[in-house]
C-alpha cells in the first residue's frame, strides 16, 4: 500500500489541491443555496457538487493527470460525468444519513472526503485511463 501511495503521491498532491478549489467552490454553492436562499439541504448540495464538478474536470484533465485529449475530449467528459455522478451518489448518501447523526455542514465534510476517495480512484483507473496507457508507450 505503502508503494502504491508513493508512486501517485505527485498525482493525489494535485488532485487533492484541484479538489480543495472543488471543495470551496461547492461549499460556496451549498452555503449560498441553503443558508441565504433557503434551499433545501439535498438540493443545494447536489447544485453546488455539479457546479463543482465541471471546474475539477477542467484542472484534473489539464494539471492533475495532464492528459486532456483534444481528439476525443468529450468522451473523457462524460466519462469523468459518470463518476462524479456516482460520487454524487455516495456523497449525497453521506450526506442524508450523516445529518440524522451530524450538524449538517459535518455530515457536508464527511460527504466531501467519501467522494475525494471515490473521485480520485475513479479517475485515475475509468477517465483518464486511456491517455495515461497511451503516454507510457511513447
Amino acid at each position: 500500500m505503502r508503494d502504491i501511495l508513493k508512486s501517485h503521491y505527485k498525482s493525489m498532491g494535485k488532485f487533492a489541491i484541484v479538489g480543495a478549489s472543488n471543495t470551496i467552490i461547492d461549499f460556496a454553492a451549498f452555503y449560498l443555496l441553503h443558508s441565504v436562499f433557503n434551499v433545501y439541504f439535498i438540493i443545494a448540495h447536489i447544485i453546488g457538487f455539479l457546479v463543482a464538478v465541471v471546474n475539477g474536470f477542467y484542472f484534473n484533465a489539464t494539471w492533475t493527470f495532464q492528459c486532456l485529449d483534444k481528439k476525443c475530449w468529450h468522451k473523457q467528459a462524460v466519462s469523468y460525468a459518470i463518476v462524479g455522478v456516482i460520487g454524487l451518489g455516495l456523497s449525497t448518501l453521506t450526506i442524508y444519513i450523516g445529518n440524522y447523526f451530524l450538524h449538517v455542514y459535518l455530515a457536508k465534510v464527511l460527504a466531501t472526503f467519501v467522494s475525494f476517495s471515490w473521485n480520485y480512484i475513479a479517475s485515475k483507473i475509468f477517465v483518464f485511463k486511456v491517455s495515461i496507457d497511451t503516454q507510457d508507450s511513447e
